[in-house]
This record gives C-alpha cells, structure tokens and sequence, in this order.
C-alpha cells in the first residue's frame, strides 16, 4: 500500500488561479482520472467556485494532509490484524472542486481517494471516514477469499448500495470510538440522527415505496445523494437503513455471512425481505 500526496504539492505553491488548478490537475492526472470521470462533473464552473474555497482552507489542508498517513496507516493496520487480509493498494490524497469527500476506484479490490478539500481536520472524523473508505475495500477482500462470484453482483442496484454502506459504516464503529451521527455524517449531525431514529419505520416504508416506484437513479439521488432527501428534509437517509439492515442481520447470523450476502445469487430478494421484516417490527 502506497500513499500518493498531491496535496503538498498543492498548498506548497498555491495560487488561486484557475491556471493554477488546471495545472495542478494536469500535472498530477492520474490521480484524478477516476475522480472527474464519476464524481466530479460540470468542472468549469466548479473550478471558479472552488477557488476562494480553497484559499479559505489552505492552512486546514496543510493539518489534514501531515495526519493522513499516520492516521490511515493505524486503521489499516488495525483491520488486517483483525480481519487477516492485507492492503495493497494505492491511496491518493488529492484536492478536488468541493464534490465527493472520498471513495473508493470502481474495482473488484479499489484504490481508496480521499478529497481533503471537503474533510474535517478533526481527528475522530478523519478516522472514521478513513475507517469507511477502507471498509469497502475491506468489503471486497472478504467477499474475495470467500470465493464471491463478481459477475454476479449487480453494481447499479439500491440493494447492493444498502449492502456496501452498510457494511463500511458497521466496519468503521468497530475500529474507531465515535458517537453515532459521526458515523453517518462523518462530522457532528445530532439532528440527522435523531430525525432518523425517532422515525425509523416511516423512513424504512418510503424507501421500500421507492424501490418499486422509481428507477435505480433517482433511488440513488433521493435516499444515497447528498443532492437528495426532498422526502423528508434529510439527505443520505439510506446510510441510516443499511446501518440498521446490517444490524438486524447480525442478530441471525455468524458475521461473515452477513459481510457476503452478496455471494447468494438472490441476495436482493433475501434483503427486500429483511426490510420488509424490519419495518413490520417497528409498526
């Protein structure tokens, strides 16, 4: 596992510019291919809005950027000795235009990039979403020495978005002490919380009138985006579900069965069915 910093790179001769950034992203364009092929889009426009952005956040990315890898290198290490896998491969720290905070290459074993433009300098919040990051990739190690069939696995369904966060968030409470809105927002977000407990059957029940009333994409926007959540004022509401999904789960069986359900070949069904249960023991 490799740590690639462009971010020294970035504040080190800063120019708030939109020449600077076309330079720097060039300069350093295998960092960011995945990063404007998926998610960073309309860059132009995001570049000029960026910039006073950025010069707002020059001295945060420099204490960001000296924690990353001591910081990423503990939880990695804290995973392997617990899972018995090993991480190796390649980290990009980079600066992006204010989108993702980070994620994960679309690969059967990912990269992990994180934007540390959109990070809190705090250091339970770097943690935890180091912690996430590396629990897709986590995700995948598992699924693969368990002799998972990729091919089987259907990337643009809602079911396996709720498989995937579920089981990065129920990873990063394992490795890092946080409260429980941290989790979610990595940062403090008690109001989201508390929306999403208080209301936990009526949130389940939309999002299950969702699935059979709107296409993949617009499931995606409404309950995963941070563009989404018209329904009930609070976006990402579907990190909640899957959270609580992957919790349900564990009380029915061994852990590692439930890191790759996906490994069955009805595994969207087996988890509609489980939110159809969840919802019916909360009414």
């Amino acid at each position: 596992m490799f740590i690639h910093d462009t971010v020294t790179d970035f504040t080190n001769s800063y120019l708030p510019t939109i020449d600077y950034l076309k330079e720097y992203y060039e300069k350093h364009a295998s960092h960011f291919e995945e990063y404007f092929l998926y998610h960073c889009h309309n860059v132009d426009e995001k570049m000029t809005t960026a910039i006073p952005k950025h010069q707002e956040k020059i001295s945060a990315l420099i204490e960001i950027k000296d924690k990353m890898p001591e910081l990423i290198n503990a939880i990695a290490r804290d995973y392997e000795e617990m899972y018995g896998i090993t991480f190796t491969k390649d980290i990009h720290l980079i600066v992006g235009l204010f989108g993702s905070n980070a994620f994960t290459y679309r690969q059967i074993i990912p990269e992990i990039a994180f934007c540390l433009e959109k990070l809190s300098p705090q250091d339970r919040h770097l943690q935890i979403i180091i912690a996430h990051e590396f629990g897709h990739a986590l995700h995948h190690l598992l699924s693969e020495k368990r002799g998972i069939d990729w091919g089987k696995v259907d990337w643009e369904s809602p079911f396996t978005w709720l498989l995937q966060e579920g089981i990065a968030t129920y990873f990063s409470a394992r490795v890092v002490s946080a409260r429980k809105d941290e989790y979610f927002a990595f940062q403090e977000d008690v109001e989201w919380m508390t929306f999403a407990t208080n209301n936990k059957q009526r949130i389940i029940e939309a999002f299950l009138t969702d699935l059979t009333s709107l296409d993949a994409r617009a499931v995606f926007i409404e309950w995963f985006s941070i563009n989404g959540g018209k329904r009930f004022g609070f976006n990402r509401l579907a990190y909640f579900i899957a959270f609580e999904l992957i919790q349900s789960y564990l009380q029915e069986l061994a852990e590692l069965d439930v890191i790759t359900l996906w490994r069955n070949i009805n595994y969207q069904d087996i988890i509609y069915q489980q939110l159809i249960d969840m919802q019916m023991k909360n009414e």
